[in-house]
């Protein structure tokens, strides 16, 4: 979103297992969170925020504020969920610092299961997670962006797409027009997510105020 509104920015990597520098910095421990001057924005204000800061290009084309908004909560709350359970047990060979991978390890085993049981159960985590692609696939019928132009609804459901290219998987091939998607996403902000770089697990950013 900063990318999309021309917003210069710095962004920061919060590891996983120590939020102490994130605590100083924002006064809480979730990311994503943005401070601007002295301001600090925490993750759900920050489209707002933005869009009052910077207008144009707006998050919200046509006035389809109510429809952006529920699809970016679909990718939150649904689809980040399904590919979150679906990466998981891949995330450990992308973080370089072993205390911060034992940690991740530990903190997923204790909250989703045994890991041993996660891997199996990965065939029908891609099934679940393929459900949603394939709802996202049926919107991009026709068009190149879920609403009339880029607004926050893309940004959300990619967000919720966006760890499993952080883990170095691609989007399966018979989803042909969410790749592509993606793909004009990731171009907006004249970069790729890199495997180094979980969604809102583990980010977050500074922002000038110009």
């Amino acid at each position: 979103m900063l990318a999309f509104k021309g917003l210069d920015y710095e962004s920061v990597r919060v590891p996983y297992h120590d939020k102490r520098e994130l605590i100083r910095a924002t006064g809480q421990d979730y990311v994503p969170a943005l401070t601007w001057g002295r301001k600090i924005v925490t993750w759900e204000n920050i489209p707002d925020f933005l869009e009052a800061k910077r207008p144009r290009p707006t998050l919200y084309p046509a006035g389809a504020q109510g429809l952006a908004r529920t699809l970016e909560n679909w990718g939150h709350q649904v689809l980040e969920e399904r590919v979150w359970r679906y990466v998981v047990t891949r995330v450990p060979a992308i973080i370089e610092d072993e205390t911060e991978r034992w940690v991740f390890e530990e903190m997923q085993a204790r909250a989703r299961g045994p890991w041993s049981v996660l891997e199996l159960r990965r065939e029908e985590f891609r099934h679940d997670m393929e459900r949603c692609f394939q709802f996202i696939e049926e919107m991009l019928d026709g068009r190149e962006w879920l609403l009339e132009a880029p607004s926050l609804a893309d940004f959300g459901v990619f967000g919720g797409l966006s760890p499993l290219l952080a883990v170095g998987e691609r989007i399966p091939a018979h989803f042909p027009r969410t790749e592509a998607w993606a793909d004009r996403i990731q171009a907006l902000g004249g970069s790729h997510i890199s495997s180094g770089e979980l969604r809102s697990r583990g980010r977050t950013a500074r922002a000038g105020s110009g």
